[in-house]
């Protein structure tokens, strides 16, 4: 939120990104804001405070950064550790299995080493099983993660409607103050500008309205109904 004006809807902001589970909410400009309209949920909802918008988009996309590192990070030390897993005794552990077998097969197994050596290949089959789902979680944040945008929220020429757009699952959404609206530089910095369809006679709802109907529209794509 661009708060240039001490704007009344902050607080109303802040209230609706409790509700959808909004990761934080950014103030530009004065840290000075009507608190009523937050109900305390000020309280427990991460609310931080920048100097200007270039800096808080700057400081969005390092942490998205960061976020890739650490799981690019995580998932090459999955891969080692199977890796390691592979060069290790369990890799030993197969072709004993395999020369068993054979020896079963002229029933000269030892006694009771051919269940052993089936339950350990059973263990190190889960486990590799585990490995891999979790480097699939893994690749699909970091997907998510690549994928995210800043997305400005205003009614200008070239805006796409909301009723079309596909909100992805990592984003920052960018709200002007009451009356001024965004800044020109939000616009700059924005990856996509979206509108929400109007009707009446009115150019736009206000700032607070406007920010619910476009948290819940994410909400609409990405979470899941509440039983």
């Amino acid at each position: 939120m661009e708060n240039w004006t001490h704007d009344f809807n902050i607080g109303s902001m802040v209230r609706t990104a409790n509700a959808f589970q909004a990761k934080r909410v950014h103030i530009v400009g004065p840290h000075k804001w009507n608190r009523k309209g937050a109900l305390m949920t000020e309280l427990y909802q991460h609310v931080e405070n920048h100097p200007s918008i270039t800096e808080l988009v700057e400081c969005w996309k390092l942490r998205i950064a960061g976020e890739i590192a650490a799981a690019q990070s995580q998932a090459s030390a999955i891969a080692l550790h199977m890796h390691e897993n592979a060069k290790s005794g369990h890799g030993a552990g197969m072709d004993d299995a395999a020369s068993l077998n054979e020896g079963r097969a002229t029933e000269c197994a030892p006694a009771g080493n051919s269940m052993d050596i089936s339950t350990a290949c059973r263990a190190e089959n889960g486990n590799k099983l585990a490995y891999m789902t979790q480097l699939a979680a893994i690749d699909q944040r970091i997907a998510e993660l690549k994928a995210a945008r800043v997305i400005a929220l205003d009614i200008i020429p070239g805006a796409v409607p909301m009723e079309t757009y596909r909100f992805p699952k990592r984003c920052l959404m960018l709200f002007g103050a009451e009356g001024p609206g965004l800044s020109e530089k939000a616009l700059e910095l924005a990856d996509d500008v979206v509108y929400i369809s109007q009707f009446g006679s009115v150019r736009s709802i206000n700032a607070g309205a406007a920010a619910a109907v476009s948290m819940h529209a994410w909400i609409a794509q990405h979470a899941a109904p509440q039983s």
